[in-house]
């Protein structure tokens, strides 16, 4: 039965990631880019503590994330 929960994600970092997807979405960059460090941070210490279940995951997103800001184009 514990398979059902696997895939279960971490609250706080969901959080980040959202916020993350909120400010690309309305061309806040330099709060992206904040919000980035703070993810990558929280990983880093979720990890080495053994509390984040799928690390790959989230640092798919961090690189995704990276390449989203790297190539950033103000619309106005």
């Amino acid at each position: 039965m514990g398979f059902l929960f696997q895939n279960k994600k971490d609250k706080e970092l969901e959080a980040i990631v959202n916020q993350i997807k909120v400010d690309l979405s309305n061309n806040y960059k330099d709060n992206a880019i904040e919000n980035i460090k703070k993810l990558e941070e929280r990983l880093a210490e979720k990890k080495e503590e053994g509390k984040v279940k799928n690390p790959e995951e989230y640092e798919k997103l961090l690189e995704h994330f990276k390449l989203d800001v790297k190539n950033f184009k103000r619309t106005y």
